[in-house]
């Protein structure tokens, strides 16, 4: 069943404004890739491009780089030849994982259609039917901060991740207010985004350990490995890997260097789910438990990621959703739920979810 067409569609999905270390935004970006196979099956993707500061692609490039460089090496392939079809893509033309995430995630959804199958069967089957979802929220004020993580609470959600900026003495107040205004069941996730130094970061863990944090994420730079592994030695809770995990052999040198306890995939940085469950893979083999990021996706990227999460075997902790909390509209024709601070994976052939065209339309850039 070869492919025929590739589109491409750049939207922006209207959010709460959210702030983290690189930038501040209230739309989320994106790139709707629709695959096309000969009998008529569409498999739709998204590329996600919001934050230029950090993949350095943009809608524009994503749309541009799809058409030019990506499409005239996949039309005429075989669909259910995803591994190929990627293996090409990468040797035609480097990094681009924005690009990238979205003929992966179209042709995982057109491959499931035509098999009539979940995505989740593509990747090995799932180990849960509902995935625990946490959601962060961004820098602020503490009080905003702190009104913001009740506003989380309200939707459902039980974990919450707290945005770091480059003003560590602030963060710490900001830390403080949130605990103190969400208790002590609500667990809470500190993300800094690499804007912390080495040293720093292990004063201010010390300074912060009455908040009984679940993790910190990512504080200093992703090429400071050797900076990961002392903060991890000096910390009294796990540490996550996320800006320093793009590819498999990234989480083989964060082992080496007993640089992370646990690793954040995300599918925007992976190229999607091929190279994901790879990234899965060997941090299993490694004593790497893994949860799946978020990149404030806006549509079936949000559910490509469900699929992901519930085909992990080790999955010790909630996967982060925070478009669930932020997302003023919804381009699915399906509404996703939280109940019990956890999100159902659809069952349907591919994503299991349809675009409303409706809601869609008006959020296409013209």
């Amino acid at each position: 069943m070869n492919i025929t067409k590739v589109e491409v569609i750049p939207f922006g999905v209207p959010i709460h404004s959210f702030a983290d270390a690189y930038t501040d935004f209230a739309v989320s970006n994106a790139v709707l890739v629709k695959i096309h196979c000969e009998d008529g099956t569409i498999g739709y993707g998204e590329a996600c491009a919001w934050e230029p500061e950090f993949y350095g692609e943009t809608i524009e490039s994503v749309s541009s780089t799809i058409k030019k460089y990506i499409e005239p090496v996949i039309v005429g392939q075989n669909a259910f030849n995803i591994n190929t079809i990627m293996a090409k893509i990468d040797a035609h033309i480097a990094r681009i994982t924005c690009a990238k995430e979205g003929v992966d995630l179209a042709l995982h959804d057109l491959k499931g259609k035509l098999l009539n199958t979940p995505a989740y069967n593509l990747l090995g089957g799932k180990f849960r039917d509902n995935v625990p979802v946490a959601s962060e929220i961004g820098i602020d004020t503490p009080v905003n901060m702190a009104e913001n993580a009740l506003r989380i609470i309200s939707l459902g959600i039980k974990v919450i991740k707290i945005k770091g900026s480059d003003n560590m003495k602030l963060d710490i107040e900001r830390i403080k207010t949130v605990r103190d205004a969400v208790g002590e069941k609500i667990e809470l996730r500190l993300d800094p985004n690499s804007a912390w130094t080495t040293i720093g970061t292990i004063k201010i863990m010390k300074e912060i350990e009455d908040c009984n944090l679940q993790l910190l994420e990512q504080p200093i730079p992703s090429w400071d490995l050797k900076g990961m592994a002392h903060i991890r030695n000096n910390i009294g809770i796990p540490l996550m890997a996320d800006e320093s995990i793009w590819t498999p052999q990234d989480v083989v040198k964060i082992a080496e260097y007993g640089a992370a306890d646990l690793i954040n995939i995300k599918i925007a940085k992976s190229c999607g789910l091929y190279q994901s469950k790879k990234i899965e893979y060997v941090a299993e083999s490694l004593g790497l438990p893994c949860i799946v990021g978020t990149e404030i996706e806006p549509g079936f990227s949000m559910i490509a990621k469900l699929h992901l999460a519930a085909s992990m075997k080790i999955h010790p902790i909630s996967s982060e959703f925070t478009e669930l909390s932020l997302l003023k509209t919804n381009i699915l024709n399906q509404d996703i739920e939280i109940v019990e601070g956890s999100v159902k994976v659809p069952d349907g052939a591919g994503f299991g979810v349809e675009l409303n065209n409706s809601n869609f339309e008006k959020v296409v850039f013209k």
